[in-house]
């Protein structure tokens, strides 16, 4: 009867360390991709949470759950908070003549319908100034007689915003040269009459603006670095 051997067989130290060496390479090749996922995943997130509030604000509007509401946005030195607020029938009818797009919670009837908050994006309200905190609201009505703003959306010259810049908060903190979480952003007013509002790093990969009318219509649109462009987010 012939017996059979059973060698046991395994990796030497060599070869482990070849196996470890091939791992680590494969590795630092796939890092910068899963990352770049990672941060236009977490971009695309806040944008489509943010873009949400406000259609989910005026599309309530629209419908009479109130005749008057607000989307508020904080932007610290770590995250940023949107809320919605509305205003019920009797409290718009009493305070008509003296609405404003108050900052103070409690000047609503209802402080908070949606909240939302994010410490991978950053905001820029205001094309002027890149200050952070930063706190502003938009109000919108039914007809649009009521549309107002305040905080950091209304500039020196009483000016009302109407766009939103949103960006990756690393990439804000990267780029800038004052540790400014705020989305850096330039205004391109070579053609007067249509100045644009650009990152003012046109290589930024994840940059979005998110832009209203007073009678609320939304446009998103992501800055295209190939183009040199604003892309409409479909």
């Amino acid at each position: 009867m012939q017996k059979l051997e059973k060698k046991a067989k395994g990796f030497t130290i060599l070869e482990l360390l070849v196996v470890i060496a091939i791992i680590g390479f494969l590795t630092s090749l796939s890092y910068p991709s899963f990352s770049s996922w990672i941060a236009s995943r977490n971009t695309n997130d806040a944008v489509t949470k943010i873009e949400s509030a406000f259609r989910s604000i005026t599309t309530q509007i629209q419908r009479g759950v109130y005749p008057f509401a607000q989307i508020h946005i904080e932007n610290s030195n770590d995250k940023i908070i949107i809320e919605t607020r509305g205003m019920g029938q009797e409290n718009f009818n009493q305070n008509r003549l003296t609405l404003n797009c108050s900052l103070d919670e409690n000047y609503w009837d209802n402080n908070s319908i949606n909240y939302y908050e994010s410490k991978h994006a950053s905001v820029n309200l205001n094309p002027e100034s890149e200050a952070v905190p930063a706190v502003g609201a938009i109000c919108f009505s039914k007809d649009g007689n009521y549309y107002s703003g305040g905080g950091d959306f209304v500039d020196d010259s009483g000016s009302v915003d109407t766009a939103l810049f949103i960006c990756l908060r690393k990439e804000a903190l990267r780029l800038a040269t004052d540790n400014s979480v705020a989305c850096s952003v330039e205004v391109d007013d070579v053609d007067e009459l249509n100045p644009i509002v650009r990152p003012i790093y046109t290589d930024s990969k994840n940059f979005y603006n998110i832009s209203w009318s007073i009678f609320g219509s939304i446009v998103t649109e992501k800055w295209d670095r190939n183009e040199r462009r604003w892309i409409e987010r479909q």
